[in-house]
């Protein structure tokens, strides 16, 4: 089953309604990887969302959700922030949908957890 040709994504915390969303449309698809940015952007600013799978070693499904989004200063000076979660599935029964769905649940608690995404704040003041 294919992903939809467009997703719509939003920049508030997963508790909130979809508001402020983004429109990312494909761009290319092939098998296993899926593409898709948004329109209208100036080069070279640019918004990509990315999904992918392939098999690593002893048949391990590896699932990436990426997004990119480069940005320009004053300086015209293009750079690019990646955001993506993997997440490596060993080829064994015990190891089923909903426990990867509830791994990724709580990563997101984490992240979004004590409101305003106070965790991920510190995470990025490089707090241990």
């Amino acid at each position: 089953m294919a992903l939809a040709t467009t997703q719509t994504l939003s920049k508030d915390t997963a508790t909130d309604v979809d508001t402020n969303t983004v429109v990312y449309t494909v761009r290319a698809q092939d098998l296993g990887r899926s593409e898709f940015s948004v329109a209208g952007l100036t080069l070279p600013a640019e918004k990509k969302f990315i999904v992918s799978h392939e098999t690593g070693k002893n048949s391990e499904q590896r699932h990436l959700a990426r997004l990119d989004r480069t940005e320009v200063d004053t300086l015209l000076v293009p750079a690019t922030l990646s955001t993506y979660i993997v997440q490596v599935r060993p080829n064994s029964t015990a190891i089923t949908t909903a426990i990867c769905i509830e791994e990724v649940n709580r990563l997101i608690d984490f992240i979004i957890e004590g409101g305003a995404n106070a965790n991920w704040t510190a995470v990025l003041n490089n707090e241990v």
